[in-house]
């Protein structure tokens, strides 16, 4: 099986490219397409490392500019061409009590989908803009798995998500989409497993109803290779996962997730996951990655973060890019 990932560097916003051999035919996945701003980027990188403006399967985790931004342009692109997108619909959670506050079900529809409006420009909507494009968009939920990729969903549940959305459409307009935190990391503060353990411990988990509806995929390219793209997903999220799924443990490697906020990994989970390799896309603030989860994730493994190193990209069976260097850990495995 011959496939590569890799993780874009966008600062505290998330880019993955998956390029997946079957029969010798590649397909191209995008998850996540970073900020507005970055759909330019993504379109170069494409075309520069992949020789394709074909997207396969490209999937948005969550609706969070950060996250979602970048599609905007890449499907007003007449170069790019998407032949299937993932996300989860609000509209498909809909319940009496919508409709009726909302008078009709196209009222209550549109009023919910909403939450997949682009932050620059109100009057564009991502499903609309899928649904005009005549892009095969699917509302994806824990348990879907693709029809040829080894692909999977493995949260939200959809009763989680049907909790969540309601709150996403009350904060709309309300949730800041870029995090103000302008310190900067310090490499040169020390702390021990122990201090790392009771840091994460002690904090509330991430009350952002976006983060807290974060797709998050199982990507099994081999037997025994586990790797783990997280978006923002939160705590509560990520134990719900590992209870309906126990055999998700001693993975290759973890996307952390919210740029290794320590709101949205508990030591409970990383020590279930035991990430061989974790990597962060993270600006390298003083909460964008924590102190206390990198150093808690050596535990287990090395960890690279965006706002130290180029792109982290991983590459199997014979596939090859030129003019690419390797990359040192941001902290090695203690």
């Amino acid at each position: 099986m011959r496939y590569e990932f890799e993780i874009l560097k966008l600062g505290n916003a998330d880019s993955i490219i998956i390029r997946h051999y079957m029969d010798n035919l590649p397909y191209v996945v995008l998850i996540d397409a970073g900020n507005t701003s970055d759909w330019e980027k993504i379109k170069t990188h494409l075309h520069t490392y992949y020789d394709a403006y074909t997207i396969d399967l490209a999937i948005c985790t969550h609706p969070d500019n950060d996250h979602m931004g970048g599609f905007f342009g890449l499907l007003e692109d007449k170069d790019i061409t998407f032949l299937e997108f993932w996300l989860i619909d609000p509209a498909h959670h809909l319940d009496v009590d919508d409709i009726r506050r909302y008078r009709t079900e196209e009222g209550a529809r549109k009023a919910i989908r909403r939450i997949f409006n682009k932050p620059t420009d109100d009057s564009k909507n991502l499903i609309d803009i899928l649904l005009n494009n005549a892009v095969h968009t699917l509302t994806v939920i824990s348990g879907h798995e693709h029809d040829l990729l080894p692909i999977k969903v493995v949260a939200p549940t959809e009763d989680y998500y049907g909790e969540v959305v309601k709150n996403m459409v009350a904060d709309y307009n309300v949730h800041v989409y870029e995090e103000a935190d302008t310190s900067i990391y310090d490499e040169a503060e020390e702390q021990s497993i122990d201090t790392a353990k009771h840091s994460i411990d002690s904090c509330n988990d991430d009350g952002s109803p976006y983060n807290q509806s974060s797709i998050v995929l199982l990507y099994e390219p081999e037997n025994n290779k586990k790797i783990l793209f997280t978006g923002d997903a939160t705590c509560t999220s990520l134990i719900q996962m590992l209870n309906e799924y126990p055999e998700i443990n001693n993975i290759d490697l973890l996307k952390v997730p919210h740029h290794g906020s320590k709101h949205n990994l508990s030591t409970t989970i990383i020590d279930t996951l035991k990430p061989k390799t974790s990597y962060i896309s993270a600006k390298g603030s003083r909460e964008h990655p924590s102190l206390a989860i990198v150093n808690y994730l050596s535990k287990y493994g090395n960890v690279y973060s965006t706002h130290k190193c180029t792109s982290f990209i991983h590459r199997a069976n014979g596939i090859s890019r030129p003019n690419t260097t390797s990359i040192s850990p941001f902290k090695t495995k203690q």
